[in-house]
């Protein structure tokens, strides 16, 4: 089958198995599951006969794609015996991005049998047995269409997916694509994303699999079989008990660790600045535990700086260009200052990466340099840990019914919450939050549904855990997604902090405007509204119980009226929509204003039923406090406080966005007629004014740092933004240069290009992009700022000759970001086209990297709702917003893009921009001062091409030096 996201590069591939197959083997335990010690005289489990199979297509929609190959093995006594493979004509073109993945053509399947021609041959071969496959779901639901194409009943043999054994019983592999999990197993893959092959593979991976069900804990096998859904696997569970029954078993063997707990002093004792300048000096004490660490006087200095701040608590802007190594020059300081003050100092990051980077990289090394008593910690927010009370009452189905596809997607979890430490998603990547959004929603440690010290799980709670830890650590790591939500908690965690610092810092406001956006739209309806009726289906067990079984008859009526009012409102505002747009085609984002809603029915009558349903849970909760034994009823009482909490903050969220008042914000709706969703979104426009209010509290030092903070010199654009123009006095500025000379790359733009908006522009593009990889045998990032463009010149870029077959990378076609990002840094002559998140954060040093085109210069989104709003605020501010909004954005986002180029001081690249505004327009001038060296004008794409040529043909060896540290913040 065509599944686009398991393309890993063979280097990458090699380094994974070897470090999951260390993980998975406990030492004196050779060829082991981790949990075999326990469960040595389990007897395998026999592996059943079954029908591997695999299934090549057209695309991932089996309403509108069709089968273009089918391979089959059967595999009887765990032996390969018989085999069934045939190409099949779909009747439909085969689209690039197959062929390349499958290398299978129109030329390949033009004379093969139809599907109608083969179906009594393939169901022939499975017979009555068990198809096998890896995510054969999706296998089976294909023929399953297929046969109903010509009016046959659907496949009714039980299925065995390998994807789920993999996500189960190789749990610290991390990937469980077919190709990562057989190169584990030692299972033989010859080709890829070709039907027989993997049926082949898929079916050794069973046969390896299935034996080792046995080496899971008894319990955990118990868990798995009462939660599963009826199928083969939940059969082999079962077998695999042998006489103990499927039961729901938590075993709870962890112990709150109560750590002292750390708080800011009433005065701060500074540290020595030569005591940190030492340490970042020659035979300091970093080089001395970092083997490859080279001083560098940018790195040094900011530490100095940082101190300065630190010990003045004062605020300090620090740009760091790319190989400064700000991180462990904000982190080494903040770690001597904290533990000669005994207080606590918050890092703010932005990205996950950042966070594993100083969790996992820099801070165990900075320990080694301030000695043991040094405690650091990552805190997250409520919602990224797994509650363990929750999760029981999900497994014990008291949280509602889950559907046979939610059922298996938990079943890896139960052995991960059985072993993990911290109880944070992240760290596991056998089951997807995003896809099963409601599910997760259900189990995370949500704050409505949090009993506190009464839960019987608290002193297990992995939240407390990881909130204790951060209490009793002198450096902890956050998010900015945590610091938005906690400045506007009443119970805020940060309290009175004794300095924070804020990486990735130029994204504060828009991570403002994102974190503190309120939203409703179905997803939330309907998450509340499963809420309620769980608690419905609850009291609906309490017959014996008038009262309150009344009041649950009553609160059910209640909320049948809420649904159909709940979609009433959606319905009326999507019709609303089309009436101000009448052009929508897919997405939408509409801004609305006080009383644009007040000619509409819906959103009376909704808040009316919100109302109601409110006073019914009132009066339930109500009933349970007056009941002779209240305690009986102490969780119900739970559930209905939980309720009417979520409800009370749905309703003032509703009369919020519905009513459009509040001063300096923006509403508007957004949604996609196509897939027919819908949003009410509002959000403050002033995240400055808010910022400098809290900066006003702060006792400490504030640090901001990223590699793009200024705009030609200058942060006057960052201070406004990040609430600090009226801190100025108490602000410092220093910008640090990167380490690397700027004559390790060429930049410049052509002159003569087509305007941005002609429609020669995007054949503009293609003709530049084919020059160069013409030319050079390098790999070129291509950044854009539209999905549309991109789409369009991948289209165009797959129909030329020069390109050839796999070389072509596309962000949303080609995979996941990470696993192209891969494929591109392990390969030659790779085109990758890239968007938003490409412009940032990745890291991709030396010939993996050597040419960046920057498609357009990247402004603001003009069409957005938020961005319109900020514009006309900045007007009203500063009589125009152009060069007070839309420039240094786009400035900002520049410098990011073209810092993809130059990641060490060995790396050499081109850097080519193919607007020609910035060179024709007078605000190019900002664009261009904000890289460091030369930027040439090219008149066309052979000048360019010649200059590039020449570039490369030179000795680069003035440009070489020993490596240095970059840290991936660097970004």
């Amino acid at each position: 089958m065509p599944r686009l996201f398991d393309l890993l590069p063979d280097d990458t591939r090699k380094e994974l198995i070897a470090e999951a197959r260390s993980n998975l083997r406990p030492k004196g335990a050779k060829g082991s599951h981790p949990q075999t010690q326990k469960h040595r005289k389990e007897n395998p489990l026999p592996v059943p006969d079954f029908v591997a199979l695999d299934i090549e297509t057209t695309g991932l929609d089996f309403k509108n794609d069709r089968i273009i190959e089918i391979g089959c093995v059967k595999f009887i006594d765990s032996k390969p015996t018989q085999e069934y493979t045939t190409f099949v004509n779909a009747g439909i073109a085969i689209p690039a991005y197959i062929t390349d993945l499958t290398g299978i053509s129109d030329s390949d399947i033009k004379t093969a049998p139809s599907f109608p021609e083969i179906a009594d041959q393939l169901l022939e071969f499975i017979g009555n047995l068990p198809l096998c496959g890896h995510q054969i779901e999706f296998d089976a639901t294909f023929i399953s269409e297929e046969l109903k194409r010509i009016s046959r009943p659907p496949l009714s043999v039980q299925l065995l997916d390998t994807a789920l054994l993999s996500r189960i019983l190789l749990q610290p592999l991390g990937r469980f694509s077919l190709k990562a999990v057989s190169e584990f197993l030692n299972v033989k893959l010859e080709n890829a994303h070709r039907a027989l092959h993997d049926a082949r593979a898929s079916g050794e991976v069973a046969v390896s699999l299935v034996p080792r069900i046995t080496s899971l804990p008894l319990n955990i096998r118990q868990t798995m079989a009462a939660c599963a859904p009826g199928s083969f696997f939940k059969g082999l569970l079962i077998k695999s008990l042998g006489s103990c029954k499927p039961l729901v078993k938590i075993e709870n063997n962890r112990l709150l660790i109560s750590l002292p707990k750390i708080s800011s002093p009433e005065t701060f004792t500074s540290i020595e600045r030569e005591k940190i300048g030492q340490i970042f000096s020659n035979d300091g004490a970093l080089q001395k535990v970092f083997d490859s660490f080279t001083p560098r006087p940018s790195q040094k200095d900011m530490a100095l700086q940082v101190t300065d701040s630190l010990n003045t608590q004062s605020f300090l802007i620090a740009e760091a260009g790319t190989g400064t190594g700000k991180s462990l020059a904000y982190l080494i300081p903040s770690a001597i200052w904290a533990l000669a003050n005994k207080c606590r100092v918050i890092v703010c990051t932005r990205t996950r990466n950042l966070q594993d980077q100083l969790f996992k990289k820099d801070l165990p090394l900075i320990k080694e340099i301030t000695g043991e008593k040094l405690k650091y910690s990552v805190l997250k927010g409520r919602n990224n840990y797994i509650c363990l009370n929750r999760w029981k009452r999900l497994l014990t189905g008291e949280a509602g019914n889950l559907s046979p596809r939610e059922r298996f997607a938990i079943l890896p979890l139960i052995l991960w919450v059985e072993n993990t430490e911290s109880g944070d998603i992240e760290e596991q990547n056998q089951f997807n939050p995003k896809w099963f959004n409601k599910i997760w929603n259900l189990i995370s440690a949500e704050s409505h549904e949090c009993s506190g010290r009464h839960c019987e799980y608290f002193q297990s709670c992995f939240f407390q855990q990881a909130r204790q830890k951060a209490m009793g650590s002198h450096i902890v790591v956050i998010n900015h997604a945590l610091f938005f939500s906690d400045i506007c908690s009443e119970n805020s965690f940060l309290g009175k902090n004794g300095s924070i610092i804020f990486d990735e810092a130029h994204h504060l406001e828009s991570c403002g405007h994102r974190h503190l956006r309120v939203e409703l739209d179905t997803n939330r309806l309907g998450l509340f509204t499963d809420m309620v009726n769980n608690l419905v289906l609850k009291i609906g067990d309490l017959k014996n119980e008038k009262v309150i079984y009344e009041n649950g008859k009553e609160l059910r009526t209640q909320l049948k009226h809420f649904r159909k009012r709940s979609q009433g409102l959606l319905t009326e505002l999507e019709g609303w929509v089309y009436s101000q747009q009448q052009n929508i085609i897919r997405d939408y984002q509409v801004s609305y204003a006080e009383d644009a809603f007040e000619r509409l029915l819906e959103p009376f009558v909704f808040e009316t039923t919100l109302n109601e349903l409110i006073d019914k849970l009132y009066s339930l909760k109500q009933a349970l406090v007056s009941h002779p034994d209240p305690q009986l009823f102490e969780e119900l009482e739970s559930d209905v406080q939980a309720c009417s909490e979520r409800a009370s903050q749905l309703k003032a969220d509703f009369s919020y966005l519905i009513s459009a008042r509040t001063e300096d914000h923006v509403f508007w709706v957004e949604g996609n007629k196509e897939k027919g969703w819908i949003k009410l979104c509002g959000v403050p426009l002033d995240i400055g004014g808010m910022l400098s209010e809290v900066w006003n509290s702060c006792n400490g030092a504030l640090i901001f740092t990223s590699a793009t903070l200024s705009i030609s010199k200058s942060v006057a654009y960052f201070k406004s933004s990040a609430g600090l123009s009226p801190h100025d006095q108490r602000t410092a500025v220093g910008l640090f240069k990167s380490p690397f000379d700027p004559n390790q790359a060429i930049m410049g733009a052509i002159k003569n290009s087509p305007e941005p908006d002609s429609p020669q522009f995007c054949d503009f593009i293609v003709n530049t992009i084919v020059s160069l990889h013409t030319e050079f045998q390098k790999n070129i990032l291509v950044l854009f700022t539209a999905n549309s463009m991109l789409n369009s010149v991948y289209e165009q870029l797959r129909a030329q000759k020069q390109i050839e077959s796999g070389k072509l990378l596309a962000q949303g076609i080609s995979g996941t970001r990470q696993n192209i990002l891969e494929q591109f840094k392990q390969n030659q002559r790779r085109i990758l086209l890239g968007t938003d998140s490409f412009w940032e954060g990745i890291d991709v040093p030396g010939e993996a990297c050597e040419i960046v085109i920057i498609a357009r210069l990247p402004f603001p989104v003009p069409t957005h709702p938020l961005t319109q709003a900020i514009a006309r605020r900045m007007e009203k501010i500063n009589g125009e917003s152009f060069f007070s909004y839309s420039v240094p954005e786009a400035v900002i986002k520049f410098r990011q893009g073209a810092g993809r180029l130059i990641r060490t001081v060995n790396d050499r690249g081109a850097l080519i921009v193919l607007d020609n505004r910035i060179l024709t327009k007078g605000y190019g001038k900002q664009f261009i001062r904000s890289l460091d060296g030369e930027f040439r004008s090219f008149d066309d794409i052979t000048q360019m091409i010649s200059q590039v040529k020449s570039f490369f043909d030179t000795d680069p060896s003035d440009f070489h030096s020993e490596p240095s540290y970059v840290p991936l913040e660097d970004a």
